[in-house]
């Protein structure tokens, strides 16, 4: 045998030395991250690992992780390509308490927004199941941002929404998707509730017009890591050391930090929002809390604004109105 193609055998045994260890590592991986998917059954789908020699004679291998869609019908599924959108390069939009928020470009050329469930909070997948269908299922006459398609990829969950592509709230208000939450009840006749209510989970539409995002995350989430994300925005009798359970008082509380957090262009993560309206009033009346970018301070409806988030805030969850009876209050303005 020639030198050379002795030191051929010798590349290629390393090489294939080399690829037999990635594939028990990569087997390994798998089945050390793969939960068991729906009620305590795998996925029929297997994972494949597929080695291919290039023209180059170098081995490629692909890995292609277990697939099972939790909603959407097969229309959707065949639009979306699981694999794709798991892969695929994406920009990111923004950290919310239920996972990373991304902007995707398809292959086809379309836009979608899709968010990677956060690793280590899904305690149980046949319950972010049954609330991703519950919520995926929903009629809201466009109150609330839609899931399209939602899926397990290995051990990752995915949700699929609507590209927004004007962002999320800034200066324009909508009440009214609170209330059809709050008009709704889960499959135990329980009244939903929407955890915390804050600017970025007020999408924007082309036409202006606005939906709510994020409303499933109080039922995916456990409720002190709410809490603790969310600094400045929740309900008095959530804090400290009792037991945190969200209410629709508990929303409307927050509801009415988000109208202060408007009207003040302050953010209540970094400033005491009922402290800060009333020293500013104290100092220099209604004039010197308005956000100066607002314009005109002396609109009456800023002030009556003000009112209605101090109703909001009222430290007695009784003493709060109901989300129907806001966007009555807000409606007359």
């Amino acid at each position: 045998m020639s030198s050379d193609a002795f030191q051929s055998l010798i590349i290629y045994m390393v090489m294939a030395a080399f690829v037999s260890v990635l594939v028990v590592l990569i087997c390994n991986a798998v089945r050390k991250n793969h939960p068991k998917l729906g009620h305590g059954k795998e996925p029929t789908q297997v994972t494949t690992i597929t080695m291919t020699t290039t023209p180059s004679s170098l081995l490629e291998v692909k890995v292609t992780f277990p697939i099972k869609v939790i909603f959407g019908d097969v229309t959707v599924a065949k639009k979306y390509d699981p694999s794709e959108l798991a892969q695929i390069p994406k920009t990111r939009l923004g950290e919310g308490t239920l996972g990373t928020l991304f902007k995707v470009v398809l292959g086809c050329g379309s836009v979608t927004t899709i968010r990677k469930i956060r690793e280590g909070l899904i305690v149980s997948a046949g319950a972010l199941e049954m609330w991703v269908n519950f919520f995926g299922g929903m009629k809201d006459d466009g109150l609330l941002l839609p899931i399209h398609f939602s899926f397990w990829y290995g051990g990752e969950a995915f949700i699929l929404y609507e590209y927004l592509i004007l962002g999320s709230l800034e200066e324009l208000l909508h009440a009214q998707a609170v209330a059809l939450i709050h008009s709704r009840v889960t499959q135990n006749a329980e009244p939903l509730i929407c955890g915390v209510i804050k600017a970025s989970n007020i999408l924007i539409r082309v036409d202006f017009s606005a939906c709510l995002s994020s409303y499933e995350t109080p039922y995916l989430v456990p409720p002190e890591m709410i809490v603790k994300r969310n600094p400045g925005r929740v309900a008095p009798e959530l804090k400290g050391h009792h037991r945190k359970i969200f209410t629709q008082e508990s929303d409307v509380y927050s509801f009415g930090i988000l109208l202060l957090e408007l009207v003040t262009g302050q953010r209540p993560s970094m400033t005491n929002l009922r402290a800060y309206v009333n020293e500013r009033k104290v100092k220099g009346g209604l004039n010197c809390v308005y956000d100066k970018k607002m314009g005109d301070a002396g609109n009456g409806n800023l002030a009556e604004m003000i009112e209605i988030a101090w109703i909001c805030l009222s430290c007695k969850p009784h003493d709060r109105p109901s989300m129907d009876g806001v966007v009555r209050m807000i409606q007359s303005l």
